[in-house]
């Protein structure tokens, strides 16, 4: 997703780029792609380092392991998409009249630092300090944001603060942490969530388990992914699969037993919005509907409503908006206000990159949750600002058309494994930020950061993985599998019946970090005597027609679930999603070496049959 645009919360979905520009809109879209990559820096001196993202490990089960290192065997053998390089994204802090952790703490390793911090008491007005509103920036026009988050348009910034989300997610160490959901069980198909007896609604109201029921019921209904694991009955309605027995308990009836790694991260980051003066008649109404027809029809009348005078349920309730600035004031009577010494908060109309940077430059903002800033703006920045790094756990790749020529041949893509530098690609779309490593072992697993896809998730089996140079063109092994192939390098081209062997990348024009790697793939397969050629759209007409039409050779595109940090995300994504079905032409079968002969006996396999098992690994 885009730095500094988040909106994979979106009725509870997973958001590409691809519908994330569809979701935002025309005018929208400029403001939207501005997080993502920003204008090319000038120079490329280093000015971070990655150093300061601790190495860690987590545990995972021996069934759960297999599986994860099979799929990371068969993505490693078949290479559906070439992984290039994994990112960090930039986090901003002002010091000078704000205390905030280092930004090497622990603490900043959330998603995002400016709603966790705040609410802990670790982002604070310093003494003395006379700036008592924490300001920081938002996409869209104030005054035509709104606050209903199953209308996917304007869904304005300030709901950072105004909503509370379920449960923190410390990105280090990969665990959770309570907030509305104070503790959770999972008990083979039931899965409960305890509800903190201390929330307030901005109107006095007391927060109850209903409330978190009716929050999980609409995200269903309007097409959320955990409607994948809450089984509707026979007519469509999960009224009787989510319920409320007590002030404090929600239950969850689940199809079968999953994993708490897969069921979790679709609780995670939920904010609850579901006031029952705002949205109560909706679930009543679609809980009674008696036909898909009127659920579609009380669906849409649910996701055209924009509110903008909001009930909410964080540490700040909405004031005012005009067309340059949102206001919030604290609110006293949410449990955490008390960690909070600052009445105000402000979020200001900045609708680009350029804009964003030069607010942080001149002291016009506090901060910022997430954002690309180039090494020549950093260096302009003020010493009180500091820069964090926060893993992205996806980055950019080479997605390959299965049904198109050439690199519907495995022994081809192999091959353009073999040229391409993924170091000289890291280094230049990360724009001398250092934000941008090269993956190691194209496997479709990330953590390159933090040193787990060796440290957890190959832990053992990494002698049994290509990968394929990383910083060195292997071009011998290259020409070897291209010459399998039936081709031959005559006159410095590789050629197959005479015709060269031709590979076009396409990509969004507006992606500006996805440019500059494109182009040194680009450079990389010429040199070797491929014809390769970047073929940049206009961001819109890519994912709008290009990539959702499959008119693609190869395509630019995310090769990891952005959103989540467990491989299971990252091999659905890849075998077992829309995208993959519609947009690359995923086979549901493919030809790959056995890793683990346990957990299948012969060389054919279907991906998405494991990604199911891994779901239900280790229960």
């Amino acid at each position: 997703m885009m730095d500094g645009h988040d909106n994979s919360e979106l009725n509870g979905q997973q958001f590409t780029r691809r519908r994330f520009v569809q979701a935002i809109g025309a005018t929208g879209l400029a403001a939207g792609l501005a997080g993502c990559g920003g204008q090319q820096a000038v120079d490329d001196t280093p000015t971070e380092s990655n150093s300061d993202v601790e190495s860690t490990s987590i545990d995972v089960g021996d069934e759960s392991l297999g599986l994860i290192q099979e799929l990371a065997y068969v993505t490693n053998q078949t290479l559906p998409v070439l992984p290039l390089q994994e990112k960090l994204a930039q986090s901003f802090q002002t010091t000078d009249d704000w205390n905030v952790p280092s930004k090497d703490s622990s603490k900043i390793q959330s998603y995002w630092p400016t709603e966790w911090l705040p609410r802990e008491g670790e982002w604070t007005s310093a003494n003395g300090s006379d700036d008592k509103r924490l300001t920081l920036a938002q996409w869209a026009v104030p005054a035509d944001s709104q606050y209903n988050p199953w209308n996917a348009k304007n869904f304005a910034e300030g709901r950072r603060m105004m909503f509370d989300r379920f449960m923190e997610y410390e990105l280090s160490s990969q665990e959770y942490r309570g907030y509305v959901i104070t503790d959770w069980s999972l008990d083979g198909k039931t899965l409960t969530l305890n509800v903190r007896d201390d929330g307030v609604w901005h109107d006095g109201s007391s927060i109850t388990a209903t409330d978190v029921v009716n929050q999980l019921k609409l995200d269903i209904y309007t097409g959320g992914n955990l409607g994948e694991f809450v089984a509707p009955d026979d007519e469509g309605k999960v009224a009787d699969r989510i319920t409320a027995p007590n002030k404090t308990t929600a239950e969850v009836s689940l199809v079968k037993a999953f994993n708490e790694d897969v069921v979790l991260p679709y609780i995670q980051p939920k904010y609850l919005s579901a006031h029952e003066g705002t949205y109560g008649e909706f679930v009543t109404r679609l809980d009674e509907a008696g036909s898909q027809d009127e659920r579609s029809t009380i669906v849409g009348e649910l996701t055209g409503m924009a509110v903008t005078d909001p009930v909410g349920s964080g540490p700040f309730q909405f004031e005012d908006a005009d067309s340059q600035r949102t206001l919030l004031t604290k609110f006293e009577n949410h449990p955490d206000a008390g960690n909070i010494n600052y009445p105000e908060v402000e979020y200001r109309y900045k609708p680009s990159n350029q804009s964003r940077w030069n607010a942080l430059i001149n002291n016009e903002t506090d901060g910022s949750a997430t954002l690309f800033m180039p090494s020549n703006k950093l260096r302009q920045l003020p010493d009180s600002v500091q820069v964090s790094l926060i893993p992205r756990h996806w980055g950019l790749g080479l997605l390959f058309n299965h049904e198109r020529e050439p690199v519907n041949d495995v022994r081809v893509r192999k091959a353009i494994a073999h040229v391409v530098n993924r170091e000289a690609v890291a280094g230049n779309s990360g724009a001398g930020t250092n934000s941008k490593i090269a993956v190691t072992y194209p496997s479709g697993l990330t953590s390159e950061f933090s040193g787990q896809v060796e440290g957890t998730w190959l832990k053992g089996v990494t002698n049994q993985f290509e990968t394929y140079g990383r910083s060195t063109s292997q071009t011998e092994k290259a020409a070897a599998l291209l010459q399998d192939a039936g081709y031959q390098k005559q006159g410095g081209t590789w050629k197959k019946d005479g015709n060269p062997l031709r590979i076009p990348i396409k990509g969004p024009s507006g992606f500006s970090d996805w440019v500059a790697g494109a182009e040194t793939v680009v450079s990389q397969l010429k040199q070797f005597g491929i014809q390769a050629e970047s073929v940049m759209k206009d961001t819109s007409t890519y994912w709008g027609k290009d990539y959702s039409n499959a008119d693609f050779v190869v395509g630019l595109q995310g090769w990891a679930s952005y959103n989540q940090s467990h491989p299971y995300f990252h091999f659905k994504f890849l075998f077992d999603s829309s995208d993959a079905a519609n947009s690359w032409n995923m086979p549901s079968e493919l030809e790959a070496p056995v890793l683990n002969d346990q957990l299948r006996d012969g060389q054919t396999v279907a991906p998405a049959s494991l990604v199911s098992d891994l779901s239900t690994a280790g229960n």
